[in-house]
C-alpha cells in the first residue's frame, strides 16, 4: 500500500507540470460512521456531525469533453453519538491523495458542469474519542489505523470569471469499503466552494 501511495504522489508532481488548471477549494464534510458488529448489525448510536474540507489539486483535460484530477485534500471526519444516556464524539483529522475522472460539459451562461467517479487514499493524522469526560487517542483503535480507501463520485459547477480565473462550486460524496467481522466505514458527504486558477 506504501508503494501505492508513493506512486501517486510521483504522477501528482509530474503531471502537475503540464496541469491546465489549478483548483483551490474549502468546504465542509457531513461524516457518517457507519459500524458493524461482529453479529453483522448496524447499531443507531453514530449520528452525522461536520468537519472542515480543504482541497488542492490540478485538473486536465483528456479531450474536448472529458477531465481528469488529482490531488491532496485534508479532511475532518467527526462523530457523535450515546449508549445509554451516555454522550460521545469522535474528531478525526485525514490527509491525503485524491483523484477523478469524467465527462465536463459547457452549456448555458458558460457554465461548467463536470461528473466525475472519485477515489481517495487517506490516512488519520490525528483523532480522539471524547468518553466519559476523557479523551482516548483513536491512533491505537485498530477501525482508525492505517490507509483508508474510499469510492464515490464528484459533482462540480464552474463559472469562469476571466481568462485565468474560474469560480466552482461541488459535491462529493465518498464510502470507505472496510471488510471484517466487525468493520467501521467512513460515508462523508462534502459541499465546497473554490477557484479555478488556468496556466
Amino acid at each position: 500500500m506504501k508503494n501505492s501511495f508513493y506512486l501517486i504522489i510521483a504522477l501528482l508532481i509530474t503531471s502537475s507540470l503540464k496541469a491546465q488548471t489549478w483548483n483551490v477549494e474549502v468546504g465542509n464534510n457531513i461524516t457518517r460512521y457507519v459500524f458493524t458488529n461482529v453479529a453483522g448489525n448496524k447499531p443507531d448510536f453514530l449520528k452525522a456531525s461536520s468537519g472542515l474540507h480543504l482541497g488542492l489539486s490540478h485538473e486536465n483535460k483528456l479531450s474536448k469533453a472529458f477531465v481528469y484530477d488529482i490531488g491532496l485534500a485534508y479532511n475532518q471526519y467527526n462523530n457523535v453519538g450515546d449508549v445509554q444516556n451516555i454522550p460521545f464524539s469522535y474528531q478525526a483529522d485525514f490527509m491525503g491523495l485524491t483523484g477523478g475522472i469524467g465527462p465536463s460539459y459547457t452549456g448555458l451562461h458558460g457554465l461548467t458542469v463536470s461528473m466525475k467517479a472519485s477515489a481517495a487514499i487517506q490516512g488519520m493524522i490525528t483523532g480522539t474519542q471524547f468518553l466519559q469526560n476523557r479523551y482516548l487517542d483513536l491512533a491505537v483503535d485498530d477501525q482508525f489505523k492505517g490507509l483508508k480507501v474510499s469510492v464515490g463520485y464528484t459533482l462540480d459547477i464552474s463559472k469562469q470569471v476571466n481568462k485565468q480565473l474560474s469560480v466552482f462550486t461541488s459535491f462529493q460524496h465518498l464510502d470507505t469499503n472496510a471488510f471484517g467481522s466487525s468493520t467501521l466505514n467512513f460515508i462523508p458527504t462534502t459541499l465546497s466552494f473554490g477557484i479555478k486558477i488556468a496556466q
